[in-house]
């Protein structure tokens, strides 16, 4: 109750006052918005990199920032949505600059706290929705009724028929909707799916697409992209020719190249359905282990914890659990939190233990072996050391952020340095 008060008599006012300020610079423009719970940045940027490849001036706004033509802009830190008066100076600097065409990564709070008040889109997508953010919507429920808010403002919707937000978005959208999936009949369904270790290969609605990153889970990134293209008169063979070579994406499956024979990998996946998605595909084409380094923001959603440590453990070989922005939290009540979702079965691995006699027990293991490593540097020492030919290693969670949060200080920080430094932990020879 406090929460929508503030939400009508704060955040509506101030959303109000800045459209009024920089003139309604959203209504010369064409925005599609991307919400869902994981895949939003990744779908959004293939979105604008085919409208920029279709010859359109095109902008967009994400987690990582806002870019157009050869312009960046800092949207701030663990922001996905920025606040209405950057988001509204930003559309005024793009129509000021001639861009038609702005794709946002619009997230439930945005929504709910009227950021994009004023702004009318001519085609909104979800890509899924999965347990987050209820520390502050308290229930899925109130999460998914937050995201349609999006399709209120729109003129035309894409919907995912294999999640479980399908029966409630079908039975209460007002606007026109298309449908993609990959399991269920939807209007754009993959079939023929095809995955190597370089390659993935599927179909839909008579096109062919190939993409050289080979995790399943982009097919709904590519068919929701798909769609909003379709919809907006883009030749498809444009979407085809773009995710060919798969555009990166700062901290999105980012890989960090080494000597040692390993794959080390950065993602962004904080979430139970993200971990589970992106580990699975990684598990399909690692033929040693697959180690995963990740954690749990503090002073957010805590129930989604133990669901992270079970997805991981049922997944991965090894895990290094430590810290992620804790904020005003203890990082060791954040990972015990992580810990209660892991099987007490499974082996708990003392760090501090001699690393030959670390290597053995990892060596005997027959199942899931895991760490509790504070310091994130020191988890990511350990996972090079640990790691042989064709083992990879995952850092998850911090993606393309360059600080972390402890109390009320950012430090720096980067995942790509983090592992580099443990590349030279390693091998001071080669990496000094």
């Amino acid at each position: 109750m406090i929460q929508k008060i503030k939400n009508y008599l704060f955040h509506l006012p101030k959303s109000v006052f800045y459209n009024y300020f920089y003139k309604f610079p959203s209504k010369k423009l064409k925005l599609i918005g991307i919400t869902g719970t994981d895949g939003k940045t990744t779908t959004a940027i293939l979105v604008y990199e085919a409208l920029k490849k279709a010859g359109i001036n095109a902008g967009v706004i994400t987690t990582i920032g806002a870019k157009y033509g050869n312009k960046e802009i800092d949207t701030g830190l663990h922001m996905t949505s920025p606040d209405p008066s950057l988001i509204q100076k930003i559309f005024r600097q793009m129509v000021d600059d001639g861009v038609t065409h702005v794709v946002c990564e619009v997230t439930a709070h945005a929504l709910d706290q009227y950021r994009f008040y004023g702004c009318q889109f001519e085609a909104a997508a979800i890509t899924n929705l999965s347990h987050e953010h209820l520390d502050y919507f308290v229930s899925m429920e109130n999460y998914l009724v937050a995201k349609s808010k999006i399709f209120d403002q729109s003129l035309f919707a894409v919907i995912n028929r294999d999640d479980d937000s399908f029966e409630y978005l079908k039975n209460n959208l007002k606007t026109k909707f298309f449908t993609y999936g990959i399991n269920k009949k939807s209007d754009y369904q993959a079939s023929n799916i095809k995955t190597s270790k370089s390659i993935l290969k599927f179909s839909v609605n008579q096109l062919n697409f190939a993409t050289d990153c080979n995790y399943q889970y982009q097919i709904y990134n590519i068919l929701t992209a798909l769609c909003i293209l379709d919809h907006l008169k883009i030749n498809p063979q444009i979407l085809i020719d773009t995710v060919k070579f798969f555009p990166e994406t700062k901290g999105r499956r980012e890989e960090v190249k080494n000597d040692f024979g390993f794959k080390s990998i950065v993602d962004f996946a904080h979430t139970p359905n993200a971990l589970s998605k992106t580990l699975s595909s990684l598990r399909t084409n690692t033929k040693g282990k697959l180690i995963v380094i990740f954690g749990a923001t503090g002073g957010r959603d805590k129930t989604k914890r133990p669901e992270m440590g079970k997805v991981v453990s049922n997944i991965a070989d090894i895990a290094i659990i430590t810290a992620d922005d804790t904020r005003n939290e203890k990082i060791e009540d954040i990972n015990q939190q992580i810990i209660s979702g892991i099987d007490k079965n499974l082996l708990l691995i003392d760090h501090t233990n001699q690393l030959s006699q670390i290597k053995n027990l990892v060596k005997n293991a027959k199942k899931f072996v895991y760490f509790n490593v504070p310091n994130r540097q020191d988890a990511f020492n350990l996972a090079v050391k640990l790691a042989q030919s064709d083992d990879t290693i995952i850092a998850c969670g911090k993606g393309h952020e360059n600080t972390m949060l402890h109390g009320n200080i950012e430090y720096p920080w980067s995942e790509t340095e983090a592992f580099r430094a443990a590349f030279r932990n390693r091998n001071p020879q080669n990496y000094g």
